[in-house]
């Protein structure tokens, strides 16, 4: 299916009316002259077609014919391929490459090449090379080059990895209000194999380690992924040290070592390139902090310049990528697009349209997400703020929730709705006591039910708001058939490869829910629907998010089928998660409920 039938088919399915694409600057015409092939729409008119229907640029791509003519997370499961599935990866790129002349799809051969090399035990050296040559020139990454960076590092000696660290660090600035989830574990990988290099006996990288921890610190990513805010508060302990506060650094790793221990979590296992964190910390502390401070030769990001989607346009984002990867107009030209329109588009005297930016994806070796991020950091997105949900205080997202419902009304727009309901979600669990059983939370469930079955399809934006669907529902059939829907997102995160569970992710609030109304069965049945997806799911027990909620909710089961709560067990799970990621905002929500259990349940 064409990207332009799927647009319609989710408009169908998602049973938005025409109307509302005209009341936001799209006419009928224009519409269906689009979607029947007779018209293009300019990007412009795409985003508000993306926002109208609730989806992403990559959920549309995910299901249309444009997939493999485009790049889409070409190395997401480059590490699961048996070495012929890697030898049949690289021959499907070469042969694109023979028939397009595309650097991107070359550069995608080499990498498949460099690692069926790899697994194969053979001399991978000449790959190394040419693809160190490639990223080297590049002054900018997007994903597809920080894709390449992640494969090609472990191959790198230290002088080479800095090398393109330095611009790997900078590049990442991009994409800090809008990061694809594999992207942070991308962030976390290489990040923490900077932190190792650093720490080497090559008197020259222990140099860098300074412009390591700036970097980490300075990272905006999502704070809720446990990955990335371990590794934050570990570089904070190593901060401590470097600069010469020994006896403080040694008491802050002790106590986060001890939790990390409690909770099983000895080193960060996203990052197979890091140490254990008691290795790392005796390699650390045998190396004098006086021999760990920057010097003259050491890296300076601030030298670099880099891309900011919230200010470019379009256009101005393409020729700003284009100088810092030192693109030719000839490629464009190969992609399809003619010299007078590149000029035209690069100067802001001419729009792109949907073929014009498929071409130019492919030339400039931008991700299909590449866009998303675009698309989202945009002045001109209207769910802009949505991402930028964590920054926001309390104060504000109350603020926000009005002006989000009074534009709901206005314009019909569904994004507005998911808006002002998610903001509800997240106020109500850091301001109303007993939230879970809260009259609050009782609306907010029936509301967000209520606009979930307009919809015969969902995408992640309704994934969002799933976990309060199932909060409050009475009937076993309700629960069954948004356990449906719900499951049909699985589809997606193994098209885009990263690690999700949607019943993972989901269940936790319902379980609860069930415990603080003793309700036995209830407890038991969905505390067994985790358990078993956990244990169905060995690919994401390495990470640290599920594996402290399955902790978290073994000891919660206990107090509903004991009939008593043993609040120190539970309250030590939280502190520990606490101490290992310097984040009381994972626990404070979890705080509360274990005050109501307290209300509920005798204490031991």
């Amino acid at each position: 299916m064409l990207l332009r039938e799927r647009i319609n088919e989710i408009r169908q399915t998602k049973h938005i009316p025409i109307e509302r694409f005209v009341r936001n600057g799209i006419s009928k015409n224009k519409y269906y002259r689009f979607v029947s092939g007779e018209g293009s729409v300019s990007i412009g008119d795409l985003q508000k077609i993306i926002e109208i229907l609730t989806v992403s640029l990559s959920e549309l791509v995910a299901e249309s014919d444009e997939r493999d003519s485009l790049i889409f997370n070409e190395f997401g499961d480059y590490w699961q391929l048996s070495l012929p599935e890697l030898r049949e990866r690289a021959s499907v790129f070469a042969h694109r490459y023979m028939q397009t002349q595309m650097k991107a799809h070359y550069i995608a051969s080499t990498v498949y090449e460099l690692l069926a090399g790899r697994k194969a035990g053979e001399d991978i050296s000449d790959y190394v090379d040419e693809l160190y040559k490639e990223l080297k020139r590049q002054r900018f990454f997007t994903i597809f080059d920080l894709q390449v960076f992640r494969i090609l590092m472990p191959q790198l000696n230290v002088a080479r990895f800095f090398k393109l660290y330095e611009v790997f660090a900078v590049s990442l600035r991009t994409y800090e209000n809008y990061n694809p989830a594999d992207g942070i574990e991308l962030m976390v990988k290489v990040h923490a194999t900077a932190l190792s290099y650093a720490i080497s006996s090559t008197a020259r990288a222990q140099k860098y380690l300074s412009f390591v921890i700036e970097q980490i610190e300075a990272l905006q990513g999502r704070p809720f992924t446990s990955e990335f805010s371990i590794m934050k508060r570990f570089v904070s302990i190593v901060r401590l040290y470097q600069s010469g506060n020994v006896d403080a650094a040694k008491r802050a790793f002790d106590s986060f070592n001890g939790a990390a221990k409690r909770l099983d979590v000895q080193r960060l296992w996203v990052s197979p390139n890091l140490l254990d964190f008691e290795t790392f910390w005796k390699r650390l502390i045998s190396i004098d902090p006086s021999k760990l401070q920057e010097s003259d030769t050491a890296l300076k990001s601030a030298e670099i310049e880099t891309v900011d989607f919230g200010v470019f346009g379009m256009g101005e984002a393409f020729a700003f990528i284009m100088k810092l990867k030192k693109l030719s107009v000839h490629e464009f030209e190969l992609a399809g697009m003619s010299h007078s329109k590149i000029y035209r588009v690069r100067k802001n005297l001419a729009e792109f349209d949907v073929e014009d930016l498929f071409a130019g994806m492919l030339a400039a070796r931008l991700d299909v997400r590449d866009i998303d991020v675009y698309l989202t950091a945009s002045s001109a997105a209207m769910g802009r703020p949505r991402f930028g949900m964590r920054h926001l205080s309390l104060t504000e997202l109350q603020e926000a929730i009005t002006k989000y419902e009074a534009l709901a009304e206005e314009t019909g727009l569904d994004l507005y709705t998911e808006m002002s309901l998610e903001f509800r979600g997240v106020v109500i669990k850091n301001t109303v006591k007993n939230w879970l059983t809260s009259p609050e939370l009782q609306q907010l469930s029936d509301d967000v039910k209520t606009h979930l079955e307009h919809f015969d399809e969902w995408h992640e934006s309704q994934h969002r708001l799933a976990s309060w669907a199932f909060l409050d529902e009475t009937t076993d059939v309700g629960v069954g058939q948004r356990m449906e829907i719900l499951l049909s997102f699985t589809r997606n995160a193994q098209v885009f490869k990263y690690p999700y569970d949607p019943i993972l992710i989901n269940f936790d609030p319902v379980l609860m829910q069930a415990i603080l109304r003793q309700d036995v069965a209830k407890a038991q049945e969905v505390y067994q629907r985790l358990f078993a997806e956990y244990q169905a799911r060995p690919d994401l027990q390495i990470y640290f998010n599920y594996r402290w909620h399955k902790l978290l909710n073994e000891q919660l089961l206990k107090v509903v089928q004991d009939g008593f709560v043993v609040p120190m067990t539970i309250e030590g799970v939280l502190r520990d998660v606490e101490t290992v990621t310097g984040e009381r905002r994972f626990i404070v929500p979890y705080l509360a409920i274990l005050d109501a259990i307290r209300e509920v349940y005798p204490a031991y």
